[in-house]
């Protein structure tokens, strides 16, 4: 594996853990249930697509770590696999619910819903394919303030290779997988080793997704009890356990009216100023450091949601604070620029401190000479 591609792979799993992190943090209910991937109510068991996802990927690796060389049909079995996979949308579900949680969109149970056509003439509903799923994931994630996880997500698999497979407009020959491109745009050769890469990059994506799903709902063995709003409801005491014996992952409540914590209330109130983005910054106006260190933190992959204040402002801003007990203790140099996660709020005197300020990773990234793998 390149050195690239382990670069793209770390960097993943990095800022995934982080947006769980900062999403877990703001609802855990919906989080909670974000993390199943495809679910449609009640139904027989066989009937999720992330089986499917889950024998292509097990096909995949047994494939690709043979001894003996691919014949030219198994090469066409690994792509056709590897589109398939590409378009697991199923899986990726997870993710576009988890960047809901930042904005406070309620679970959702068709989250590409938006992206669905519908046909009249003849009659017929249209999904999404990979390309609009994946470019979907990566616009929700820069609208929520994290365009490096935008850019990665947008670079999961690539679409030249899925779309050639897809329509059966590629072939294989020896001086790589030619794209014809029969129906416009210049034809090229991604070269075999490319082609590879790129089917390696799409497993470990997807290893990498599951194993964080796997991990956070970890989380809820034994069971806790989490007072909250869950989706539509209204606050009030949750119950989220997952079962690894059974295979179960519940979310069960009953309440006669709301409930609330001082915990839940001020998390209403920190939520309510990260203008549905992860980070919030609040530079003094006229104030270069706090306009230096937004640079910085832009420069890093996040897009904060910025609110210049007046001192007037700022000084009411910092009693709200104070009043509510939003303070996140991680940080408390008074000097620096005030910015806001679901954590709370903080001064952040410098950008070195930056990186400790974040959620810390949920997995660790493991290489080898042939397998990318996750360890808890």
């Amino acid at each position: 594996m390149s050195l690239q591609e382990k670069q793209y792979l770390t960097e993943f799993a990095r800022e995934i853990s982080r947006l769980y992190g900062f999403a877990r943090q703001m609802n855990e209910l919906d989080f909670a249930a974000s993390l199943g991937g495809e679910f449609r109510g009640m139904q027989d068991a066989g009937w999720s697509t992330q089986i499917t996802a889950a024998d292509v990927r097990q096909e995949l690796g047994t494939l690709l770590t043979r001894d003996s060389q691919l014949t030219t049909a198994e090469y066409r079995v690994v792509l056709l696999l590897y589109c398939q996979l590409a378009e697991a949308g199923g899986v990726y579900e997870s993710i576009k619910n988890v960047m809901g949680v930042i904005t406070a969109v309620p679970y959702n149970l068709w989250p590409f819903k938006d992206l669905v056509r519908v046909r009249k003439q003849p009659a017929a509903v249209i999904g999404p394919n990979a390309n609009k799923t994946f470019r979907d994931l990566a616009e929700t994630a820069r609208a929520i303030g994290m365009p490096r996880l935008a850019d990665l997500l947008a670079n999961a698999f690539r679409d030249d290779i899925r779309n050639g497979i897809a329509h059966a407009d590629y072939v294989i020959w020896s001086d790589g997988l030619r794209l014809r491109r029969r129906n416009g745009g210049n034809v090229y050769a991604v070269p075999h080793e490319d082609v590879l890469s790129a089917v390696v990059r799409g497993i470990a994506f997807f290893d990498i997704l599951q194993d964080h799903n796997r991990t956070a709902m970890g989380f809820y063995n034994p069971q806790k009890e989490i007072v909250g709003k869950f989706s539509g409801n209204f606050p009030m005491p949750w119950t989220v356990h997952a079962d690894p014996v059974k295979g179960t992952f519940s979310i069960s409540g009953s309440s006669p009216g709301p409930v609330t914590t001082p915990a839940y209330l001020r998390q209403v109130e920190i939520t309510g100023r990260l203008g549905g983005k992860v980070l919030a910054a609040f530079p003094r106006n006229g104030n270069s450091d706090d306009e230096s260190t937004i640079s910085w933190i832009e420069a890093a992959g996040y897009d904060p949601h910025v609110v210049p204040l007046e001192p007037s402002q700022f000084d009411e801003l910092l009693h709200q604070v104070d009043y509510h007990a939003m303070q996140d203790d991680r940080g408390t140099n008074e000097n620096g620029l005030l910015i806001a996660s679901p954590f709370g709020f903080l001064h952040l005197s410098d950008a070195s401190a930056f990186d400790h300020f974040l959620p810390p990773s949920i997995t660790e990234v493991l290489f080898d000479d042939e397998v990318v793998s996750n360890k808890t």
